[in-house]
C-alpha cells in the first residue's frame, strides 16, 4: 500500500469526498485549514501523482482536475490495521478500551459498534 504524510492524507481526503478535486479547489480548501503555501500543496500534489496516489484527468491551462487512484476504504483499513500493529502490537481491545475512556460515544454508536461485532 502507498505511503502518505498526514498532510498528502489531508489532500486524499478531499479527493475521495468530491470524487474528483482541480487544483484550485484543493488548494482554497488546505490553504484555508491548513495554512499550507502554495508552492508546498503544489509539491504535495506532484509528489502524490508521483507515488500513483492520484492521476490529472483532465488539465484546464494551469488548472489541473485530480482523481484517486487508490481505494478510500482499502487505504482506511490499510492505515488502521498498521495503526493497531505498531501502537496496541495488534491488541484491538487495548485499542477500543483507550478509545471509549478518551472520546464519549453516544449510545447510537455504540448500538453500531455492538451491531457490526454481532
Amino acid at each position: 500500500m502507498i505511503k502518505l504524510s498526514d498532510a498528502e492524507i489531508y489532500i486524499m481526503q478531499i479527493v475521495w469526498r468530491n470524487g474528483q478535486a482541480t487544483s484550485f479547489d484543493i488548494l482554497e480548501e488546505v490553504k484555508r485549514d491548513k495554512k499550507l503555501s502554495e508552492n508546498t500543496i503544489r509539491t504535495l500534489l506532484a509528489r502524490m501523482v508521483k507515488k500513483k496516489a492520484i492521476y490529472v484527468h483532465e488539465k484546464y491551462g494551469k488548472t489541473y482536475l485530480y482523481k484517486p487512484l487508490i481505494n478510500r476504504d482499502q487505504f482506511l483499513r490499510k492505515q488502521g490495521n498498521s495503526f493497531l500493529d505498531a501502537i496496541y502490537e495488534g491488541a484491538i481491545e487495548y485499542m477500543m478500551v483507550n478509545f471509549v475512556k478518551e472520546k464519549r460515544l453516544f449510545r447510537k454508536e455504540i448500538e453500531n459498534v455492538l451491531d457490526i461485532i454481532d
